[in-house]
């Protein structure tokens, strides 16, 4: 095997697979490499680096197989000689590591999700003295009160700050709180300095993430109330503050109290990320859900109630074992009659480690990759009108994502980066706004999930 010397200026690439959380983690990852060798060369593209960090996710299948694949093209840029140490870390070394070692013997280093909290290794990694890869434990405290310098991967227009890690829900498909552990938040105060520096780092917008936001502080008092709707106040007062986005809101915790908060602010967009994921109370108990008759319809109606202007989102799970035919209907009239601005759906994947994988009645593959179909075409149809209905001629204010050939594309303030509508903007011979400047724009043409509009 070939391998060249590190160079002078060292050069590092980090490739974050997965969720918003986890490129939260990588960008706090590279924070601390830099910032102990600011003299680091950060590479977009990993056969330019010296050390490749791969930051994977674990949560299906396919996402395991994502990242074996990931690390097997890293691997043979190393066999190339490109390539001097690659580190694993996340969720799929967490609970996969013998499968990590065995698939990926040349790794240097693997690492399970507490890799962010691990200093003293990532401070090192850039040296020519090979860093040690054993991990280290991680108390409660130290988590809660972790602070490290970010560096930002992203335009610059939106970053996301994760408030809590875990989760203490008992969802029968989901493998987070093996993967993760219970609920663990933040304190507010390192919650607020991070954000202070996001905002001097000149992100627009701030996006607040966990695996379930809305349980934020549930844990930090014996009470176990939610302490959202509290660090949403503090947030909304942070000098430099533009916009808040909150995302993964549960169901039973999308309170009167946290609607009013984010109604009555001046920063959080008027935007309901609530991840539904059934509407058939028989199919909701399987899951692990708050399974109440009428309680999807009953907090959509809340939130329009205490914010008439609000973007909804949610998500939904078609093929979970045991759905008949008769209860995938129902979820599709009530689809209809919600009217969500934004839903996506999942095909349920049967994971070994999940609850509901031993469940005798699974639903044909086939039959899922059809629900999922339709589902989507029908929820294509709703979005469709309900854009034409709110943005067809009408002027509005577009959040900068970046730059196309004849424009610019961005987002409106009731669209969360990556899933919802991109908006599209020819600027003709005016002063192009720059990643992270608002603007507003006529939008002339609507669809599903893209909006076309002329700069003002």
């Amino acid at each position: 095997m070939v391998h060249r010397r590190i160079h002078r200026r060292p050069r590092v690439c980090i490739i974050s697979l997965g969720c918003a959380k986890n490129l939260a983690d990588s960008e706090t990852v590279l924070g601390q490499i830099v910032a102990a060798e600011p003299t680091a060369l950060v590479c977009a593209e990993p056969q330019d680096a010296d050390v490749v960090v791969v930051n994977t996710c674990g949560f299906l299948k396919a996402a395991r197989d994502e990242a074996d694949e990931t690390l097997d093209a890293v691997e043979r840029l190393q066999a190339q000689g490109h390539v001097v140490r690659i580190v694993a870390l996340g969720c799929y070394p967490q609970l996969w590591r013998e499968q990590v070692l065995k698939r990926h013997p040349g790794l240097h280093t693997i690492m399970g999700v507490d890799a962010m909290y691990q200093r003293a290794f990532w401070e090192s990694l850039l040296k020519q003295v090979s860093p040690s890869g054993v991990e280290q434990p991680v108390d409660l405290d130290t988590m809660r009160a972790f602070e490290a310098p970010r560096l930002l991967s992203g335009s610059g227009s939106y970053a996301y700050l994760k408030i809590a890690d875990g989760c203490s829900q008992r969802c029968t498909y989901c493998t987070i709180p093996r993967i993760k552990g219970p609920l663990i938040s933040r304190s507010a105060g390192t919650i607020l300095r991070e954000a202070e520096q996001l905002v001097q780092a000149g992100a627009t917008e701030i996006i607040l993430v966990s695996q379930n936001t809305s349980a934020y502080g549930m844990d930090l008092t014996p009470e176990h109330r939610p302490q959202l709707a509290a660090l949403l106040r503090e947030l909304d007062q942070l000098p430099g503050i533009r916009i808040l986005r909150v995302l993964y809101l549960y169901p039973t915790l999308v309170t009167q109290e946290l609607l009013e908060v984010i109604g009555s602010s001046r920063h959080i967009a008027h935007y309901v990320d609530i991840p539904l994921q059934h509407t058939d109370p028989a199919v909701l108990k399987a899951m692990g859900r708050p399974w109440a008759a009428g309680s999807a319809a009953c907090v959509v109606d809340r939130v329009r109630r205490i914010i008439p202007d609000a973007g909804i989102r949610s998500t939904f799970i078609v093929g979970f074992p045991g759905e008949t035919e008769e209860q995938f209907k129902r979820l599709l009239a009530d689809l209809r009659v919600l009217q969500l601005d934004h839903a996506s759906a999942f095909a349920y994947s049967r994971e070994a480690l999940a609850a509901s994988s031993r469940f005798s009645d699974q639903v044909h593959g086939s039959t899922k990759g059809h629900r999922l179909r339709e589902f989507m075409e029908v929820q294509q149809e709703i979005s469709c009108s309900i854009n034409e209905i709110r943005y067809l001629g009408r002027d509005v204010e577009v959040i900068v994502d970046g730059a196309t050939q004849s424009g610019i594309y961005g987002r409106t303030l009731l669209d969360a980066p990556d899933v919802d509508n991109t908006v599209v903007i020819r600027t003709g011979h005016k002063t192009q706004p720059a990643p992270g400047d608002i603007c507003r724009a006529r939008i002339t043409t609507v669809g599903p999930y893209d909006l076309d509009g002329i700069v003002l």
